[in-house]
């Protein structure tokens, strides 16, 4: 990875669109035709940013000719505002829907809102909403209740499948879109894309914070409550618990070939090789990857073209790694705040960065710096 320099700035300075939210900012998501970027924050508001730069990264870069060194020049004006959208007064989930947009809940409804910061009313329940997750092939799942319930991308109801559970602390849809995961009450709750529940998987695992499938479909990803991860594949109900973290694992990420699986919760990034529990090994193999230190990983995201994975700690800064490998690329450095959102754009060339304090940025790499 190619460093730039630019006298008296950081890459996060020269790369990086930055605002003050006000709020925490407490999710991150892309919408789907790859125009915004939303974030969600702690009083219920959303703050959106248009992708497209009127002065990109790459527009500034130089190559000098005696050695070939990049250099890039500072921005020549200031960033135009975020779009601020209220939708609660209280924390909401966010979700990106086809063919554009986002979805937010505002207590007991679902509320679409535009690329542009146009809200209307998606879809209303008599209970609390839990939890939103997309779905790939368009629409959201919505948790309420303890039921389940598919939008389609017009708003919709595809189907409802009742007796889901008691109150839903984490869910994810699978891949291909024909089964989807869900904690509750204590238990993984894995079941079929459709108005009818069965077939049922049940795991008592104790309470999922997070889930996350592979992109092939092979491994799920689960994050207890209590510390630790657990990976499961289903097609032979092979359970593999990892316990040694010293603190609660809050994000998860696959690599692309679904080989990786990188986890936070620890003072360095955490690479495990799920191919090597194909060779009968009890444990995945782990990678050493970027520097360790003192200070806790709080979330990382894989990039979706690259072995490369982009990490958040609790000191504020962000780093860019190659899994397996030592170095680092300090994309932001020590802030005031610690980074709790992290998330690439579809196409890689985006990173937006979130923190407790109330800083949004997307930072944008310019191709060369990923040789």
């Amino acid at each position: 990875m190619d460093t730039m320099e630019a006298e008296n700035a950081t890459l996060y300075d020269l790369l990086g669109r930055h605002w003050s939210v006000g709020a925490p900012v407490t999710n991150v998501v892309f919408d789907a035709a790859g125009e915004a970027v939303a974030f969600a924050l702690a009083d219920g508001s959303l703050a959106i940013a248009p992708l497209i730069d009127s002065e990109p990264p790459k527009d500034r870069c130089r190559i000098a000719l005696d050695g070939g060194r990049s250099t890039i020049s500072p921005r020549r004006n200031p960033v135009p505002p975020l779009t601020k959208v209220v939708i609660s007064d209280s924390s909401l989930h966010l979700a990106s829907i086809e063919p554009s947009g986002f979805i937010a809940s505002d207590r007991s409804q679902l509320l679409h809102v535009s690329a542009a910061g146009v809200r209307r009313e998606a879809a209303k329940f008599g209970t609390p909403i839990d939890l939103v997750a997309s779905v790939n092939a368009g629409g959201v799942l919505a948790a309420s209740g303890g039921a389940v319930i598919y939008y389609d991308s017009n708003g919709d109801v595809g189907w409802l499948q009742e007796r889901a559970g008691g109150s839903s602390s984490a869910m994810a849809v699978s891949p291909d879109g024909r089964s989807f995961a869900i904690g509750t009450d204590g238990c993984l709750l894995v079941r079929a894309f459709g108005p009818r529940p069965e077939p049922v998987a049940s795991f008592a695992l104790g309470a999922v914070s997070i889930l996350s499938w592979s992109p092939d479909g092979s491994w799920l990803a689960t994050s207890l409550a209590e510390a630790g991860i657990v990976l499961l594949r289903l097609s032979d109900l092979r359970t593999v618990r990892i316990c040694s973290y010293p603190a609660s694992v809050t994000s998860l990420s696959w690599s692309a070939d679904s080989r990786f699986l990188v986890t936070s919760g620890a003072y360095r990034i955490i690479a495990w090789d799920a191919f090597s529990l194909d060779d009968g090994g009890e444990q995945p193999t782990s990678l050493g990857t970027g520097c360790g230190g003192f200070v806790l990983v709080e979330t990382v995201n894989m990039h979706p073209g690259r072995r490369l994975v982009a990490a958040g700690y609790s000191d504020g800064r962000v780093v860019v790694a190659r899994i397996g490998e030592p170095d680092e690329l300090v994309v932001k450095p020590p802030g005031r705040s610690a980074v709790q959102a992290l998330r690439w754009s579809d196409d890689g060339q985006h990173l937006a960065v979130g923190t407790r304090g109330g800083e949004a940025a997307i930072v944008t790499f310019p191709p060369q710096i990923f040789k």
